[in-house]
């Protein structure tokens, strides 16, 4: 703005003759010695500008080398899925920034940031880089990970690109001290401490120095943390010690998270979903663990299954629980897939007036809806399942399509409503979900089972596989057992299918029990084949 000023003056002044007075001459110099220094100015910021964009820029293509070799492995690594959120929230959003300080005439400019404009309502912001330290922190707890480890990018052998920062740890810590994970907080907060750098930082060492207080005294006892602190600190840090009082004070009135609980049964049964997450065997499995088998299933002689019987591996017997292999092909699957991806949206519940309806925090995972009439691939399906399962299929819900986030997960819970009220509420639809197919629509290489943790056991995601339960007895009656979630991803993309078969039409398909409580016996109902494979 000032060098335009100038120039305009300039402009205004050389409307007289210049060389008819000495006057207008000497001001000719004078001008020229206050626009010399101006233009330098005005490069020395452009060139400024256009330094940080090239620096930007040859960070970025840096940080993005790797994707170009292998697309699909890369986005695999929850590190590498984080550094691709921070990107575009960090990087891209200063690039757009900076070139909003350029000549708005360039056409070359105008074009860009149009591209920018337009692509900046898709950039992930602050409520994705919060995600993803959840979903490390996730990671962490349920395969018991070490912070430096992930730092390092490691997880269980498969290193991402590009490490954990400095700032990347003081985030975390954050994040889990407000998730109430506060041992994790401490490791984390440790890390970014040890790897300060004065300057090169976006956060103090005071202010990380009192997140370790923090989190120090919600782990252990107020004695041991911060009145020894207070007797080892100088006179000069007692300004400091006051603000962390504020905090500690702050801290009391917080309500934390499940993981922040004492021990109790909730916490138990978390411990038992992270060892069946991570394949580890409970007493319940070891039990019995001998009497499983694996066969070929004709379902009571279908002709469709006749020629290539499905393959059945038991996996629990109270419930009955089984995992179908090689149930669709990968044709069936990429076609599933493209149907579904431009309908993905995040999964949501109802409010608490049962209402409105909210995303989940629960539950990383984005979802859709596939009709039979979507494409003669889903309806294959919806055969495909009724052969194999002896179903009749006609009150069973669309295809719910998931695509599982970083570090995806969805917490144990029932496929059922479990109270009487909830209940009542079905009579008028088409009854309950009596039973659950879900289907792995792709592999996952570290986590990523799913779990049920009242049996005991734990699927491993196999590529164009099922696992098959019924939720309820046969007299209708909730199955409690088959209280289930699915375990985070730690190295892959997940893909999964679900469908869920209500009770209406099922009757004379599955019929009930003398007992109230009989056991949904699947291999003795419709799945009888009795030679081994």
């Amino acid at each position: 703005l000032y060098m335009a000023i100038v120039i305009c003056t300039v402009c205004y002044v050389g409307k007289a003759e210049w060389f008819s007075s000495m006057e207008q001459i000497t001001d000719l110099l004078r001008h020229e010695n206050t626009m010399l220094p101006a233009l330098q100015r005005f490069v020395d910021a452009k060139r400024k500008q256009l330094a940080q964009l090239q620096e930007l820029v040859y960070l970025t293509i840096y940080r993005k080398a790797s994707v170009s070799i292998n697309k699909e492995e890369y986005i695999s690594h929850p590190i590498n899925q984080y550094h691709l959120i921070k990107r575009f929230a960090n990087d891209w959003t200063q690039i757009a920034a900076l070139l909003q300080t350029f000549n708005k005439t360039s056409k070359f400019i105008n074009i860009i940031s149009a591209i920018f404009k337009k692509a900046k309502t898709l950039f992930p912001k602050d409520e994705d880089m919060k995600g993803g330290t959840e979903g490390i922190l996730r990671v962490q707890i349920t395969y018991n990970l070490n912070a430096s480890d992930l730092v390092e990018g490691n997880i269980a052998g498969k290193y991402s690109f590009l490490n954990l920062s400095t700032d990347d740890c003081y985030r975390i810590g954050k994040t889990a001290l407000r998730g109430g994970l506060f041992g994790r907080c401490v490791e984390w907060i440790e890390l970014a401490l040890q790897r300060f750098e004065e300057g090169k930082s976006t956060f103090t060492k005071r202010n990380a120095t009192e997140y370790l207080d923090i989190c120090e005294f919600a782990q252990t006892n107020y004695k041991s943390t911060v009145l020894l602190r207070l007797v080892k600190m100088k006179p000069r840090n007692r300004i400091r010690f006051t603000r962390t009082i504020k905090w500690k004070l702050l801290f009391k009135r917080l309500t934390f998270s499940r993981h922040a609980r004492v021990q109790t049964q909730e916490v138990v049964d978390d411990e038992t979903f992270f060892k069946l997450c991570r394949g580890e065997q409970t007493l319940t499995k070891k039990k019995q663990h001998k009497k499983l088998r694996c066969y070929l299933s004709t379902n009571m002689g279908n002709p469709k299954l006749l020629i290539r019987p499905v393959k059945v591996e038991e996996l629990s017997k109270s419930p009955d629980i089984v995992q179908f292999h090689d149930v669709l092909s990968d044709t069936v699957i990429n076609e599933i897939k493209k149907l579904a991806k431009p309908q993905l949206f995040r999964a949501i519940h109802a409010g608490s007036d049962d209402t409105d309806l909210q995303k989940a925090p629960y539950r990383i995972t984005k979802l859709a809806w596939l009709l039979d009439d979507d494409g003669p691939e889903v309806a294959k399906i919806t055969e495909r399942i009724s052969d194999i399962t002896g179903l009749t299929l006609n009150t069973s819900e669309e295809i719910q399509v998931a695509n599982y986030g970083v570090g995806g997960e969805y917490p144990p819970h029932f496929d059922i409503p479990t109270t009487d009220e909830e209940r009542d509420d079905l009579k008028s639809q088409d009854g309950e979900r009596i039973a659950t197919f879900l289907i792995y629509l792709s592999d996952v290489e570290v986590g990523g089972r799913t779990a049920f943790v009242n049996a005991g056991v734990s699927a491993k995601p196999i590529k164009g596989s099922a696992v098959f339960w019924y939720n309820v007895f046969p007299s209708g009656e909730p199955d409690l057992r088959t209280y289930h979630g699915a375990c985070p991803v730690a190295f892959g993309n997940k893909w999964a299918g679900n469908k869920w078969i209500r009770e209406a039409g099922e009757m004379f398909r599955r019929k009930c029990e003398l007992d109230r409580y009989a056991d949904s016996k699947i291999l003795n109902v419709r799945l009888v084949y009795r030679n081994r494979a």
